[in-house]
């Protein structure tokens, strides 16, 4: 059987509600690699480090302090609970060494890497991660809004048409996964969620990240006044997420006024890589230095309309200048070759590290070829990792 094959049975194991749905039409062929990479055992635990102390600077009362005014600028509240499942995305260098590329609270892939782990019969990363942590995170979630989760608990999964959404087979398996806890679980568009159900808790996937679209006005509403628990929410992605984040960690001095010192302090500047703002001031110097960056929108996702400098035209440079765009220090993405069918192929990759608040849940990489990350690459898609 080829790697869909596999990875649709194994899904249809573990969530028999999934056995009647054309899973077939909905995985796309090139969604799930072949391959395992392999890494030092070294490159986990670092993950764990670098997740855990960027946790620990959002919780830091000096950091929420330093983001009030923005907080109230953009009209948020702390709503108590933080975000589930969210990703730290990573490249390595040639030392071996993490390069943070983005930290994502929307992030994909989740209950399909563990599937894809148990497909493969290989070790977890994190020996100790279940899909029974989910559950368990939600339940802090709610908790952590003052709010005892109820063994019926109402759940939504919700995004902008959810039908149509290229993952739609994860909230298919969440959706079975959360009823298997005893929950009145529906998959909603963002639109519907309060028509004809209210739910208490909704694992949000809309990337209207600060829900101010006018049809996002209810689920905002909603989410200010603490009637549901939604996460990922809006004020974990002001947090964490925006990009605009990664801009100021690498200001002088900003890590070492938030406390940072020693090792921490030297891992935090290692994985960090510089990043700025692409102003139309600097445009000649910034075009005269293209080719040590990498450009992307900052409320953007999923690569679009990301440009690597070196094969970026002046026309589409002109065109970003005014658009909210990052530019970053360019980390070369890391390389392993692997025997296909047509002969050995050498694959770029990126390791998307997931995470609820400061704990290491489950690492995947992603297989492509090509300038950015994409689900198109033949052989390529998302892979296991052996950390040795």
């Amino acid at each position: 059987m080829t790697a869909k094959e596999d990875f649709i049975q194994q899904l249809r194991a573990t969530f028999p509600g999934l056995q009647q749905k054309p899973l077939e039409d909905i995985v796309s062929e090139n969604l799930i690699s072949p391959f395992t990479v392999q890494l030092p055992a070294s490159v986990l635990q670092q993950a764990q480090n670098i997740v855990s102390l960027l946790f620990s600077l959002r919780e830091k009362g000096s950091y929420l302090e330093h983001y009030r005014s923005l907080i109230e600028e953009k009209g948020l509240r702390d709503p108590g609970n933080k975000s589930i499942m969210m990703s730290y995305d990573f490249h390595l260098d040639e030392n071996q060494n993490l390069k943070l590329i983005e930290i994502n609270t929307n992030a994909a892939f989740l209950v399909l890497g563990h599937q894809l782990y148990a497909m493969r019969g290989q070790p977890l990363p994190v020996a100790d991660f279940s899909l029974a942590e989910v559950g368990d995170s939600i339940r802090t979630e709610l908790r952590l809004q003052g709010k005892e989760p109820a063994k019926n608990l109402k759940i939504a999964i919700t995004d902008d048409t959810p039908s149509q959404q290229r993952l739609y087979v994860e909230f298919l398996a969440y959706h079975e996964l959360f009823k298997s806890f005893g929950w009145d679980s529906r998959i909603l568009d963002y639109r519907e969620l309060f028509q004809d159900f209210q739910p208490e808790f909704i694992y949000n996937r809309y990337t209207d990240f600060f829900l101010t679209e006018p049809s996002s006005a209810p689920l905002r509403q909603k989410f200010l006044n603490r009637d549901v628990c939604l996460s990922p929410n809006p004020y974990e992605y002001l947090l964490l997420a925006d990009k605009q984040r990664l801009i100021d960690w690498v200001q002088p001095g900003f890590l070492e006024s938030q406390g940072f010192t020693g090792d921490e302090l030297s891992l935090l500047r290692q994985c960090l890589p510089l990043s700025y703002d692409l102003c139309p001031e600097q445009a000649d110097e910034i075009w005269a230095q293209r080719k040590k960056l990498f450009f992307k929108p900052k409320n953007a996702f999923g690569s679009k309309q990301s440009y690597k400098g070196s094969s970026i035209s002046r026309k589409a440079f002109d065109e970003i200048l005014s658009e909210g765009t990052i530019a970053q220090e360019y980390i070369a993405a890391p390389e392993q070759s692997f025997e296909t069918p047509e002969g050995p192929q050498n694959f770029k990759f990126d390791l998307r590290c997931y995470a609820y608040q400061g704990r290491l849940q489950l690492v995947i990489a992603r297989l492509y070829q090509g300038q950015v990350t994409n689900l198109r690459t033949p052989y390529g898609g998302f892979a296991t990792i052996l950390f040795a």
